[in-house]
């Protein structure tokens, strides 16, 4: 999904698209920061609407707790779990909450920024390219 707001022109072709995540990461790498496939899709959210950036918010919340309801519905573990499996799961279990919380908090905060049907997001960014 993010990599759907980053590119989606369809004159951007493939080996373009690898070439600029090859720079990219580059970049953010050099501030000892390995960037995930979330984290580079955020830095392009300034280029849509707050109507737009809701929705793809929106739609990453539903993703993610899908996410959670499929890992709730794994088998319990029984005497001799595999540690290994329990260790990853906890994981996925403790990053999908902390996204699925950061998400609502965001989408809470941009909705608060609408006023008179303009958003105070999309006048920021209309205001810095001015």
């Amino acid at each position: 999904m993010w990599h759907i707001i980053c590119f989606c022109l369809p004159a951007v072709t493939r080996s373009e698209q690898q070439r600029f995540f090859t720079l990219f990461r580059e970049v953010l790498r050099a501030y000892g920061r390995e960037p995930g496939e979330m984290d580079i899709g955020l830095f392009f959210l300034h280029t849509l609407s707050a109507e737009e950036v809701l929705t793809v918010l929106e739609e990453r919340l539903d993703m993610v707790v899908r996410s959670q309801e499929y890992l709730a519905l794994s088998p319990a573990y029984g005497e001799e779990a595999d540690v290994k499996r329990m260790i990853i799961d906890d994981h996925m279990r403790t990053l999908l909450e902390a996204e699925r919380d950061w998400l609502k908090r965001t989408i809470a905060r941009i909705r608060s920024l609408n006023i008179d049907g303009k958003s105070k997001l999309d006048m920021t960014y209309v205001a810095s390219q001015t």
